[in-house]
Parts: structure tokens; C-alpha cells; sequence
């Protein structure tokens, strides 16, 4: 199934409206992983890649991922597994000059130069990357003392109360 992913002919994937689904390794997805905790072997990542050509006569990539993987919260350095979920559409297009066209749209479809030879597994990983955090964090770090988040919201709620303009009602009654 991968030998067939990393050379995709996404026209006649898309013309066709074939599609490919299986699960891997998370340890397969190696950029993705570079730079996180161990991951365990048994962790599967869900995919489905499937092509269709809509009503307009656009050709269009969908992609899907559904696992999980293991990140380090950067509040406590402990690992802990994240849900990924990530789901995209691609627009396939003839022309390198098509490729630009909506980029200042953030409403508009992601291109793909349409390749007799497209390494699908690469669009995956791409997606699986995108779909991590920038900053892991846990909801509520189980290390941590519960103290240290407790006062952030009092701190919050009395700086709601304080009117930070009344300092400046006060200078303009003095003068």
C-alpha cells in the first residue's frame, strides 16, 4: 500500500476517484517524529487519501489522519499522548502558474501541481506535522502542584475589577 502511495499519479487518482486507506506506524512518519519522546511501536496512524473530480470539473485530493502520538508538555517535561485529527482538500491544478492563484485567500484550497509521480506519503506526514501543537502542553500537568494554577485566575479576576483609566480620571480632576 505504501509503494503505491509514494507514487501516486494523483491525475488519474483524481479523474478516477480511486482511493487509498490503511494505518502505519507512527513510527514511519519520521520527520514528523524528529525531536519527540520514544513512541511506542504499537501506535497506529489512521489515513485515507481519496481523489475525486467535482461538478466544475475540479480535481480534488482529500487527505484524513486519525492516531496518536507522543509529545513532551513543556510546562512539566513529562510525555504524553495527543490525539491527532487532521483533514485537508487539495486542489490539483495543470500549471505552475495556477499554484498562486488565492493565496491571499485564506478561504481558498491549498494547490497541488498535479504529478504522474506524487509521493503521497510525503502530503500525509506534511499534514501530520501541521497538526501537532507549536507549544505541547498538558490540559492540567498531574506533576505539578495544583497551587501554581489557582492564583493565575484570583490574579485575573481582581485585575478585571480595577479599572486601569482610573488613574488617569484621577490626574484629570487634579488639573
Amino acid at each position: 500500500m505504501l509503494t503505491k502511495l509514494r507514487s501516486l499519479d494523483t491525475l488519474a487518482f483524481t479523474e478516477q476517484g480511486q482511493k487509498l486507506s490503511s494505518q502505519c506506524s507512527v513510527k514511519l512518519f519520521s520527520r514528523a517524529i524528529d525531536g519527540l519522546p520514544e513512541q511506542d511501536e504499537t501506535q497506529m496512524i489512521d489515513w485515507q487519501l481519496w481523489g475525486e473530480t467535482d461538478s466544475a470539473g475540479h480535481r480534488l485530493l482529500h487527505v484524513r489522519l486519525d492516531g496518536v502520538i507522543q509529545l513532551e508538555c513543556q510546562r512539566c517535561l513529562e510525555a504524553f499522548p495527543f490525539p491527532v485529527r487532521a483533514e485537508n482538500t487539495f486542489l490539483m491544478v495543470d500549471q505552475e502558474s495556477e499554484l498562486a492563484i488565492g493565496e491571499d485567500d485564506p478561504e481558498a484550497l491549498e494547490r497541488i501541481l498535479i504529478a504522474r509521480k506524487y509521493d503521497g506519503f510525503e502530503l500525509l506526514e506534511d499534514e501530520l506535522i501541521l497538526s501537532l501543537p507549536y507549544v505541547p502542553v498538558h490540559d492540567e500537568c498531574p506533576n505539578l502542584p495544583k497551587d501554581i494554577f489557582a492564583g493565575d485566575g484570583q490574579e485575573s479576576a481582581s485585575a478585571e475589577r480595577k479599572n486601569p483609566f482610573q488613574v488617569l480620571e484621577q490626574l484629570k480632576k487634579d488639573s
